[in-house]
């Protein structure tokens, strides 16, 4: 399955004001939350798992400016994608390199190889500069859905 099958405009964020991982994480889990797809005691796990993944290993694509931050967690009954565009960029990853795409994923805690698959799908489709170039440029959440089904 493509990552872009995952995502509905309900869950794809342009241009929020977020400026620190945690606010990234904390705004992405709770448009997940608004859609519908996460409940409030998963939702707090969610934030907590995820700030624990990242803080034994960094999720950032700092070459390209991409962060994927992800956890699998008991509870889900498939994975979950929430995306997060800012052209001047929505968290410092480290010194002056600032992550403008963020694509959050949560898996049920059982699914790994499906786990692993998105995760690469999103890897593998957002090294592409043009794909990322027509996702900055988008203006809305239907825009940039639209942009991930055209190259993907």
């Amino acid at each position: 399955m493509r990552f872009a099958d995952l995502l509905s405009p309900e869950v794809i964020t342009i241009g929020p004001s977020w400026t620190t991982f945690e606010e990234t994480i904390d705004g992405l889990v709770g448009t997940l939350a608004q859609a519908g797809a996460l409940e409030e005691g998963i939702s707090r796990e969610a934030r907590a798992a995820l700030r624990s993944r990242e803080a034994t290993s960094s999720t950032a694509m700092l070459e390209i400016g991409v962060g994927v931050p992800h956890a699998r967690l008991p509870g889900l009954d498939g994975p979950l994608v929430a995306l997060a565009l800012a052209p001047a960029g929505l968290y410092e990853a480290a010194p002056t390199v600032r992550i403008r795409i963020v694509a959050l994923v949560l898996s049920p805690e059982r699914t790994t190889d499906e786990h692993l698959r998105v995760l690469g799908g999103i890897a593998t489709a957002l090294r592409s500069p043009a794909l990322r170039e027509a996702l900055l440029r988008s203006t809305t959440p239907q825009i940039a859905l639209g942009v991930l089904h055209t190259y993907l």
